[in-house]
């Protein structure tokens, strides 16, 4: 996918709202892409690879990912050089969802008990 085809895609899903939302950090509007894997690692405009979120890399949802790597990971906003982001759930509103490379979310399945 192309940068501007995967920035569409990435507004469609997010209906231009932080799909982030960090408490204290978040304003709500989306403003920039995010890769959850670095491009210098790797990481491609494939939409299971972005987020949209406020702010930059400094300021806002967008600095705060990149200010606490192990947080962000731990949530599924940053995946590391050796993962696929299409296998890690991403913490969205509250709920852990898979990104879909359709651009949609999908719940997890429900565990048995």
């Amino acid at each position: 996918m192309n940068e501007r085809t995967a920035r569409v895609a990435v507004y469609n899903r997010s209906q231009g709202l932080c799909e982030v939302g960090v408490p204290g950090y978040c304003i709500g509007v989306g403003q920039s892409v995010h890769h959850r894997k670095n491009r210098s690692q790797g990481g491609t405009w494939d939409v299971v690879n972005l987020l949209h979120t406020c702010g930059d890399g400094v300021r806002h949802c967008h600095g705060w990912i990149t200010a606490h790597p192990k947080a962000a990971h731990r949530a599924g906003w940053a995946v590391k050089s050796y993962e696929d982001p299409a296998d890690h759930a991403v913490k969205m509103h509250g709920r852990f969802v898979l990104l879909t490379a359709d651009g949609r979310y999908e719940d997890l399945p429900e565990e048995a008990d």
